[in-house]
């Protein structure tokens, strides 16, 4: 499939249970637009979120990410399909610090819906235990921490992302689109929710913005 016909399908689908343009007010779905560092600054204030670092993806480095790994086919036959799940809007990655490697993983795609309009991750209770067990399943081992954090820019330094060395077993990326902000938003509060079921504080969280990364791959 090409692939900006998937990101195409992916953001008329992202309402879950309906693609009709009716649902996409009810689900906070607008226009992708081009942000910059104040853009995602007021966005970050005005929902209460650290704003410290200000990270976005790299478009040409995660689009040449993503390319490289659609291909790989050494560890699984059908990389390309496992890949569509990185090249979604919103995705919350946590990864253990010791083995370089996801622990669970999820995304909009796998969302169910609660009431009308709002994505829920936690329809079963899935998020009562931390990491979310019930996630394990849509772990892959294509995408290393490395790897992604790699494609990450610093927006307050202008340059790439380096993260500190952490002692926290487990980092957690948080990509959000503002094009999508009320589903982005349903996300934060989610992960939130099953950060807090991690009584000693043992992890790092990381909000990395995508909508360039969407725009970009819109254009071409």
């Amino acid at each position: 499939m090409n692939k900006k016909y998937l990101i195409v399908l992916i953001i008329l689908c992202i309402s879950s249970s309906s693609c009709l343009k009716i649902y996409f007010r009810i689900y906070g779905i607008k226009k992708n637009k081009e942000v910059n560092f104040s853009i995602i600054d007021k966005f970050l204030k005005k929902n209460n979120v650290p704003n410290n670092l200000i990270l976005e993806l790299d478009s040409q480095k995660y689009a040449k990410l993503i390319s490289l790994k659609e291909i790989d086919t050494i560890n699984y036959q059908y990389a390309k399909w496992w890949t569509q799940n990185h090249i979604q809007p919103i995705q919350a990655l946590y990864y253990d610090t010791d083995s370089n490697k996801f622990v669970a993983a999820f995304f909009n795609c796998i969302s169910e819906t609660k009431g009308i309009s709002n994505m829920t991750w936690n329809k079963e209770r899935e998020l009562e235990v931390f990491p979310p067990y019930a996630y394990q399943k849509w772990t892959d081992s294509l995408f290393s921490f490395n790897e992604i954090i790699s494609t990450v820019n610093d927006l307050k330094i202008n340059s790439t992302f380096e993260p500190k060395t952490t002692k926290k077993r487990y980092v957690i990326l948080l990509f959000y689109s503002i094009f999508i902000e009320k589903q982005s938003l349903n996300m934060f509060k989610e992960v939130q929710y099953n950060l807090r079921k991690e009584k000693i504080d043992n992890y790092h969280l990381l909000y990395i913005n995508m909508d360039n990364y969407f725009y970009s791959q819109l254009k071409k």
